[in-house]
């Protein structure tokens, strides 16, 4: 990335903040902070806990639309399959392991989840899991349970950040790996802009939303610059 375009973008960043659109992805932080107080892959019911733990007063849109359902549908499979969701949600949450892989043995659990219902509910004409998004969903996952940790992904904003910013080699399919070591050089940048982190917590209410740093800024700094 050029230094040059990277400050520019932050500039530009700002003016968002400071603008009638700063508001576009903040029900985020609140939903953050709902799933850090309420996941719990130990719990008893283990559907009814990552029911509440995807939960806002705000907006569901991020995984709930007519046409996009992987939180209702995750509930399902938890209800069949408790055990087996418990193993593949720790097998993402596990640190020691490359994002890219986690990932990857994520969605093909999320596969056999979908073969097995399909197998109970012969009628069912359900034919996704949703989980197969282009690892949107499962990013969201990361980011809420590690907040410092990782971003939403969502790859048109990521490749034309990179073009905004003056990387070189835009990657021409998803790259979890690179994603996540230029989320995280971001986040760096973005957290010691005085003039972003004011104009940030102006949106923040510390009463509803996850207050400390969170990679959700990167997300919402890559949504606005495309």
């Amino acid at each position: 990335m050029r230094l040059k375009d990277l400050q520019a973008a932050l500039a530009d960043y700002v003016a968002f903040l400071n603008g009638p659109r700063a508001l576009q992805h903040w029900p985020l932080w609140e939903a953050q902070r709902l799933f850090q107080e309420r996941w719990n892959l130990d719990a008893p019911d283990l559907a009814a806990m990552y029911g509440a733990s995807l939960d806002s007063t705000q907006t569901r849109r991020y995984w709930s639309r007519d046409d996009y359902q992987p939180r209702q549908l995750m509930v399902r499979f938890m209800q069949q399959q408790p055990d087996f969701a418990r193993q593949m949600f720790a097998d993402l949450f596990r640190e020691d392991k490359s994002v890219d892989g986690r990932m990857a043995r994520f969605v093909f659990a999320c596969d056999e989840l979908l073969r097995d219902h399909q197998e109970r509910h012969p009628h069912d004409k359900q034919t996704t899991h949703y989980h197969n998004d282009g690892y949107q969903i499962a990013s969201l996952y990361l980011a809420f349970r590690y907040p410092e940790a990782h971003s939403p992904y969502a790859y048109l904003p990521f490749t034309r950040t990179l073009q905004r910013i003056g990387a070189t080699d835009i990657p021409a399919t998803h790259d979890l790996e690179r994603f996540d070591k230029v989320s995280r050089t971001l986040f760096k940048f973005l957290q010691n802009d005085a003039a972003v982190q004011e104009a940030h917590s102006r949106r923040i209410d510390p009463t509803r939303d996850y207050t400390p740093p969170s990679m959700l800024i990167v997300y919402d700094f890559m949504c606005a610059l495309s």
